[in-house]
């Protein structure tokens, strides 16, 4: 779970950093990275947070936003490959966070 969380983290930081330093802010995709590094960083630090519909729902939202982009301004390979790797790891994550053993309370 910690591997693909700081994945998702790292991946989705450098997407934005790549929009700002290449002078190409696209509001919708980074409102995507942004919920998604949110998410992610909640999941890790914040047991509480650590459910799979978290990053279901942080993996849907972003699919959404950068698909509106999509249909609005097209987009480029890499483009299709941060979308496309962040769709899957949020997957991933919502998985291994479902068979996460439940605490005992």
């Amino acid at each position: 779970m910690i591997i693909v969380t700081a994945i998702l983290l790292l991946l989705n930081a450098i997407d934005v950093v790549l929009h700002v330093v290449t002078d190409q802010i696209e509001p919708l995709r980074i409102a995507g990275n942004v919920i998604v590094l949110v998410s992610a960083l909640g999941i890790l630090v914040l047991p509480r947070v650590r459910r799979a519909w978290v990053a279901i729902a942080a993996g849907l939202w972003s699919l959404v936003l950068n698909l509106i982009h999509i249909a609005q301004s097209g987009i480029g390979t890499a483009g299709i490959v941060f979308i496309a790797a962040t769709t899957v790891l949020c997957i991933v994550l919502a998985v291994q966070l479902a068979r996460r053993p439940k605490p005992i309370t």
